[in-house]
């Protein structure tokens, strides 16, 4: 049911277009993919059999490698969309 009012988010954006399929930014991306690193690394730990400290340290190198991507590499140029 429609009752046509928009419920806004805290920065003023429509909670409609947020959920909306299509709406997910690389930087959102980049934020799913940094414990998405760690959770495969565990997962590849127990079944190769390697040391949980070094599955740890290789989804830290990944995660730090994305976010490297993220800031440095390709950085938000702030020409985000606004209503």
């Amino acid at each position: 049911m429609n009752t046509g009012r928009q419920t806004h988010g805290p920065d003023g954006q429509s909670w409609n277009r947020l959920l909306r399929p299509g709406s997910v930014s690389r930087y959102d991306l980049v934020l799913a993919v940094i414990p998405v690193a760690f959770l495969l690394t565990v997962v590849a730990s127990g079944l190769l059999g390697v040391t949980m400290r070094t599955a740890l340290a290789v989804g830290a190198l990944l995660g730090a490698a994305v976010v490297t991507d993220a800031l440095f590499l390709n950085p938000p140029t702030g020409g985000g969309r606004r209503n």
